[in-house]
């Protein structure tokens, strides 16, 4: 328990080196899916969501759209969303991408100006990905990593830490907000 209260501790001093602004309220950037449809983060409101900034061609980015598929299976009724959006300068990639792969979550394309307001970095910035921006119950970037942050070491782990503790505050702040269900004997 001692061990991962000094993770937990680690994990929320950690972005103090790598985060932009947080934390701080999510731009309302329209976020273009593969589907057609639009999204904004505001319509997830009350929920964690993990925003995984990413290319098509980039191998580190599947795998960690492979763990995120585990989590918005896992946590998605405890009010957890994964959302993925492609920085590729070819925005046609995407849907090819998505049909491809059948992520259980949203996955779109921004272009550069609005990537960079949503991650609220420097204009000129060309950021690593994967990038992972954390945003919680109440709208607030939280956490944000460039994919070659320490935090990446152990991705999963790390990751899922942080997810769990966002959605732990939830609901301590909020109260049992998302049903789970028991598995195993009933």
């Amino acid at each position: 328990m001692v061990t991962f209260r000094r993770l937990v501790v680690f994990l929320c001093l950690l972005p103090a080196c790598f985060a932009q602004h947080t934390p701080r309220k999510v731009a309302d950037v329209p976020i273009p899916l593969s589907d057609g449809k639009t999204i904004h983060l505001s319509q997830y409101a009350g929920k964690v969501v993990m925003v995984e900034f990413m290319q098509v061609d980039c191998a580190p980015c599947y795998q960690t759209m492979q763990f995120l598929s585990r989590l918005q299976k896992e946590m998605g009724p405890r009010g957890f969303q994964a959302v993925a959006i492609s920085l590729d300068e070819d925005g046609g990639l995407v849907k090819p991408f998505a049909e491809r792969y059948r992520l259980p979550y949203p996955v779109g394309h921004l272009d550069p100006p609005p990537a960079i307001k949503l991650m609220d970095l420097n204009a000129t910035a060309h950021p690593t990905v994967p990038y992972i921006m954390f945003v919680d119950w109440q709208g607030q970037a939280r956490f944000q990593y460039p994919g070659n942050a320490p935090i990446f070491n152990e991705a999963e782990k790390n990751l899922r830490t942080i997810a769990d503790g966002l959605l732990h505050e939830a609901a301590d702040k909020r109260g049992p907000m998302y049903q789970t269900k028991q598995v195993g004997k009933q």
